[in-house]
């Protein structure tokens, strides 16, 4: 189980760096853009839809790192005035909540991905890709989002601060 354990917790750190890399590599991407066009010349003309396709991926790619991290926006303004019992059913219900929307969203992005595989469709921008690459990320990104609501709803961690947690 460690050793399962252990590499769940490589693929999360592994998609992270590699959003990082991304987007780091849209920063050099803009950058050698605008240059090149202060400069008085064509600029590539592929910058603007891989920084499109790399803002999805990214995105994707880091969620359930940002859940693990905590790193998500959360108002705890009201939940504060509540109760710890009150506390903790508002954390299982956001989680819950969480959790069914990352598996739903998964789940419609696996079919309609399968969907436009299955009709070879293409996405014609400044360069063209097959359609079904769009959806790629979101069921990774989704999926794994859900098992971290999942750790949070199950485990003894809590996503919410540290005096609002409450014993969950």
């Amino acid at each position: 189980m460690t050793k399962l354990v252990r590499a769940y917790n490589g693929v999360i750190m592994g998609l992270a760096i590699i959003a990082g890399v991304m987007v780091a590599a849209v920063f050099l991407m803009i950058v050698f853009d605008v240059l090149v066009r202060a400069l008085g010349f064509q600029p590539p003309f592929w910058t603007s839809a891989l920084t499109e396709y790399a803002l999805l991926y990214m995105t994707m790619l880091a969620a359930p790192w940002l859940v693990r991290e905590k790193g998500h926006i959360s108002v705890e303004s009201m939940t504060l005035m509540l109760s710890v019992r009150f506390q903790n059913m508002v954390h299982i219900l956001a989680y819950s909540v969480s959790i069914i929307l990352c598996l739903v969203l998964a789940f419609y992005s696996v079919k309609q991905g399968f969907a436009v595989w299955s009709r070879g469709e293409i996405d014609i921008r400044s360069i063209s890709i097959p359609g079904w690459l769009m959806y790629a990320s979101l069921p990774v990104g989704f999926s794994l989002s859900a098992i971290e609501f999942g750790r949070f709803l199950f485990g003894r961690d809590s996503m919410y601060s540290e005096r609002e947690a409450g014993g969950l």
